[in-house]
């Protein structure tokens, strides 16, 4: 996993190779359990050079080994009108997508997508996300849920926050969303977006879903992505917006994101050698609310 990170990495060795082939029965349940292994994954989508090496992690197959799920889904065809990739290429199309909204050179491209993606809170959610969105495929049933449920697990075995895990399951479960709404309903409709923002619940998901959506539309083939619904999607991101900033959805987990806020902001404060015993004593008289108009640094701040 250490030598996959390596960004300036352009090849192996034949030698290497049988190595890593040989080496390849190691990556067990044992070793997907390591700690140290399970931080080392996490910090791939931390890094500015994510792409290579997942699709070396692919191409040797360590990817498919330590992430069993991913495995099932490797080589495997889509019999559909719209994807023209196996699922494992259609996925690391979708997360590379989600990464060049990040690139400077690509920002004319992609202006409202470049926009958003600078200001998201933890953007290696969206990345995780995006791996996993169509990772339960072909097993029968609802990919989405079923993904969600693998999203779930992964965060738990990796110790990510209840809130960040939740989050994550809430964009595979509803990675498709967003795309129907706005192909398929009358988004000129103030009752279709009231719906729809009712269903996203908060902006954070809204940008976050809106990311995922354009990235995955890309990523089914050279010709489903056209301008029109590119148009579409911007116009229904746009509207759902004014309706989630004037209040008239209620925000999905605000408990659990608030909690989570709370847990960034003490660590903020514990680096900071501030002491943290008044500090939640001053935040139990304080609701969900307060916690949700401001980010963790904002709220470190303040205390």
């Amino acid at each position: 996993l250490l030598q996959m990170q390596r960004s300036e990495l352009k090849g192996m060795t034949p030698r290497t190779l049988r190595a890593l082939w040989r080496a390849q029965g190691g990556i067990d349940a044992a070793f997907r359990r390591d700690p140290a292994n399970r931080e080392l994954f996490l910090k791939l989508f931390q890094q500015q050079h994510l792409i290579s090496p997942l699709r070396r992690m692919n191409q040797f197959d360590i990817l498919g080994r330590y992430l069993p799920a991913f495995g099932h889904i490797v080589g495997q065809m889509q019999h559909d009108l719209f994807h023209v990739y196996t699922v494992d290429q259609h996925t690391l199309f979708v997360v590379r997508n989600l990464r060049r909204f990040t690139v400077p050179e690509f920002r004319a491209e992609f202006p409202l997508a470049s926009s958003l993606i600078e200001r998201l809170v933890k953007p290696e959610r969206l990345l995780i996300a995006g791996l996993f969105h169509d990772i339960a495929k072909g097993r029968g049933g609802d990919h989405s849920a079923l993904g969600a449920d693998d999203a779930v697990a992964f965060g738990h075995d990796h110790h990510l926050s209840e809130y960040d895990t939740r989050f994550i399951a809430w964009l595979v479960q509803h990675h498709l969303v967003m795309s129907t709404t706005a192909q398929r309903r009358d988004i000129a409709d103030p009752d279709v977006v009231h719906e729809f923002a009712r269903q996203v619940g908060d902006l954070e998901r809204l940008e976050n879903l809106y990311l995922l959506t354009v990235a995955d539309m890309r990523a089914t083939s050279p010709a489903v992505w056209n301008t029109w619904k590119d148009r579409l999607l911007q116009q229904l991101y746009h509207s759902t917006a004014r309706v989630l900033e004037r209040g008239l959805a209620e925000p999905v987990d605000r408990e659990a994101r608030a909690a989570d806020l709370r847990r960034d902001a003490l660590a903020l404060l514990r680096e900071a050698k501030v002491a943290l015993p008044p500090v939640e004593e001053f935040w139990r008289h304080l609701d969900a609310g307060y916690f949700l108009q401001h980010d963790a640094p904002a709220l470190a701040w303040h205390a």
